[in-house]
């Protein structure tokens, strides 16, 4: 667990501040299954915030599969966020969010202008399985300029959504039994919010992709959702040795049940509790000092039954349109964390034979560190290649033969970083996990996008919204978004030009698979 819980303290991922309140104009009332709520009516579309798609799991609740949320009578205010999920601080986790282990709401944006049966987006948010929270993004631009429904949602994390125990069975995987319940819900209620419940598209950034593509092998999401958005993740992430920290060894975010039910064990004799109900009793700031001991996705479960790497090579995840990519540098902000003092030449070669064992000088001869900025630079590259962009291209690859697939690689140097400080000069230039992020939802505390950014994000909101609606990015007056096939055309998103490129020459693909 110790290699987990670095990857978790490097690894606060996909982070924003929640969007500024502009003036209130109205205030729109919806029906739910629950009970009326109150939204606000504010820059072009109408809002609804903190909206619970679940019963609190709390006391005898807690590590239980969510319950349907209890109805209310009258109207419900809902033009303000519900509490954050209980979490540690973050950096990229705007202060002053309220937490709460009550925390199972989502927000739905619509366009203000009436409309029915719009298409719909469910995002899910990044934060390494430990942070974040669904209203930190902003998706009013989505929303005005693609005319579909978003909704964000937030989820169980850390210790209070992945933990496990023996006394529990296999019930396992809390936060994406709750992304589940906010899938149903929406099946229930959106269309009152002006939205088509059979058009939904499940998407999400970090460990919202990989919540996304594994729940493409559930049998219990089957159905509630019919395309998917999987953005810096893939069900085949996972790191080499070394790539986390010196000594670490290889990390995956998928383990057997067992593995998750030791850690669980392991905590109720750290607390001195001989049962699962001895750790209901416990507060949950009692719990959250180790909530990075549980940023682990459980199979061998009753919700994801079997490893989702082996479903996606076997074909039987569902076979929804796929719109899958990657930022160009996805590691080297991990690459500077763990190794602050720098990669020197001599380490770098250490490195790769650590990483790569007898593959190491094969390695090395496709990435070799004159080539880059820095070994650093080097490292990082090498990294995203092998623990990111080549798996999630292995994994579309797979999908492209049950349901039509997309991949496309981020690339603009200048764009925002999740952590807010520019990268050092010596892995220059780089494009950081997370930062296409920047691109599709507003962060009014982020750095403002220049002139030639703000067109990327346009095209790019346009490909996005046009899948939502279509599962197609393709649209009139857009450079042709090739499909993933046999030729391994990928699609380069850069200020400078939007064009194809093949994945196997530009980030060797073939060496990695």
């Amino acid at each position: 667990m110790k290699a987990a819980c670095t990857l978790l303290a490097v690894s606060m991922l996909m982070m924003g501040s929640p969007p500024a309140h502009a003036r209130e104009i109205s205030g729109p009332v919806d029906e739910t299954a629950s009970g009326q709520v109150r939204g606000m009516d504010q820059d072009g579309v109408h809002r609804f915030r903190g909206i619970p798609y679940a019963a609190p799991p709390t006391g005898e609740w807690r590590w239980r599969p969510p319950r349907p949320a209890t109805p209310w009578t009258g109207i419900r205010d809902a033009t303000k966020a519900g509490p954050a999920c209980v979490q540690p601080e973050a950096p990229d986790m705007p202060a002053g969010i309220p937490q709460s282990e009550d925390c199972l709401t989502l927000e739905v944006t619509t366009p203000a202008r009436p409309g029915k049966k719009r298409p719909v987006m469910v995002w899910v948010p990044g934060g390494g399985f430990i942070t974040g929270a669904g209203s930190i993004y902003d998706p009013a631009r989505l929303v005005r300029d693609g005319d579909i429904v978003v909704v964000t949602v937030s989820y169980r994390l850390g210790v209070f959504g992945f933990f496990a125990h023996p006394e529990l069975g296999h019930s396992s995987n809390f936060g994406l039994r709750d992304q589940v319940a906010a899938l149903r819900w929406v099946r229930a209620n959106i269309a009152a919010f002006g939205g088509d419940p059979g058009e939904v598209t499940l998407a999400g950034a970090s460990a919202g992709a990989m919540s996304a593509c594994t729940l493409m092998t559930s049998p219990a999401a089957r159905g509630l959702f019919h395309r998917a958005i999987v953005q810096s993740g893939s069900c085949r992430t996972s790191h080499p040795a070394g790539a986390m920290g010196e000594g670490m060894p290889a990390i995956s975010s998928w383990h057997p049940i067992e593995t998750i039910q030791g850690a669980g064990k392991a905590l109720a004799g750290q607390l001195a509790c001989a049962d699962v109900a001895c750790l209901r009793r416990k507060s949950a700031a009692e719990l959250l000092p180790y909530t990075a001991r549980f940023p682990l996705l459980a199979y061998g479960t009753e919700l994801v039954p079997h490893e989702p790497a082996r479903v996606f090579a076997a074909g039987r995840q569902a076979a929804v349109p796929l719109l899958q990519g990657n930022t160009r540098d996805e590691h080297v902000e991990f690459t500077l964390a763990v190794y602050p003092q720098g990669v020197t030449a001599a380490r770098y070669a250490a490195l790769l034979k650590t990483a790569f064992g007898a593959a190491a000088p094969r390695v090395g001869r496709h990435y070799r560190a004159r080539r880059f900025p820095s070994p650093t630079a080097a490292a990082g590259r090498v990294f995203t290649d092998s623990g990111w962009i080549c798996p999630s291209w292995k994994s579309g690859r797979e999908h492209a033969r049950k349901a039509p697939t997309y991949a496309y690689v981020f690339a603009d140097p200048s764009a925002p970083t999740p952590g807010g400080q520019p990268l050092p000069a010596h892995v220059r230039p780089a494009t950081a996990h997370g930062a296409e992020t920047f691109y599709l939802f507003d962060f009014p505390d982020s750095p403002g996008l220049s002139a030639g950014q703000r067109r990327l994000a346009d095209r790019m909101a346009g490909y996005w919204t046009r899948f939502v609606r279509t599962g197609d990015p393709n649209g009139a007056g857009s450079a042709a978004w090739p499909r993933l096939g046999p030729a391994d055309r990928a699609l380069v998103l850069a200020p400078e030009a939007v064009r194809p490129i093949n994945m196997k020459v530009a980030h060797h693909c073939g060496l990695w698979f």
